[in-house]
């Protein structure tokens, strides 16, 4: 099994980073062969610039999203670990996705999903309440965007695990909610493609098709 994590937290020390620590030893305790792209470590510049756009004509991309892409081609199973910040992911994250997701990666000229049946595990953190978060429509954020990512990209699975007030919890808690992060990650291994958050009825996915076929 190959996994990707994405990590974008900037503190050494946060709660991310323990989860960071914890989901990565416990997949290769797994047996799972894993990358982890710690994007503060390697300064991972999240901007898009006038190459990345470029490429949508030339088809000619960075060196550095080349690496990134052939890194997503080889993964079975992409895992995010990312404090929620104003209803999504830093900029770091988002940039990323803007940057190594393309649209020529997702789907060809000829129609073909370049990461069709990968599946996506994303781990939030939130400083703010659930009820805070849900009244907020934050959490109708978190799951659109996944819905449009994952879905459009034609993911067979794309879940989410949110670990919430983490600033305001135990240390014994937050020991609880590291193995809840373990559990989590272990849905890669313990169910087969399609059996957990499934993308199979995604919104995203079904507008693509509508849209295509009026277009």
């Amino acid at each position: 099994m190959n996994i990707t994590i994405l990590y974008g937290h900037p503190f050494n020390k946060s709660f991310n980073k323990a989860i960071l620590d914890q989901v990565t030893s416990h997949l290769k305790s797994r047996g799972a062969d894993v990358k982890v792209k710690d994007l503060i470590e390697t300064s991972f510049n999240p901007t898009m610039g006038i190459d990345d756009l470029a490429a949508k004509v030339t088809k000619v991309l960075p060196e550095e999203i080349v690496k990134e892409q052939e890194d997503l081609l080889w993964t079975d199973a992409f895992v995010i670990i990312s404090p929620l910040w104003w209803g999504g992911f830093p900029a770091v994250i988002k940039g990323y996705i803007d940057r190594v997701f393309t649209t020529g990666l997702l789907r060809s000229s000829q129609g073909e999903y370049g990461l069709k049946g990968k599946r996506a595990y994303t781990i939030f953190t939130t400083g703010s309440s659930e009820d805070y978060v849900r009244i907020s429509r934050q959490i109708d954020m978190i799951y659109a965007t996944n819905d449009n990512l994952f879905g459009f990209a034609e993911f067979s699975d794309a879940e989410i695990q949110i670990f919430y007030a983490v600033p305001r919890i135990t240390q014994e808690r937050r020991e609880a909610l590291l193995l809840e992060a373990n559990k989590f990650v272990d849905r890669i291994f313990d169910l087969k493609p399609g059996e957990g958050g499934s993308l199979i009825n995604s919104p995203a996915r079904q507008a693509l098709a509508f849209d295509l076929a009026k277009h």
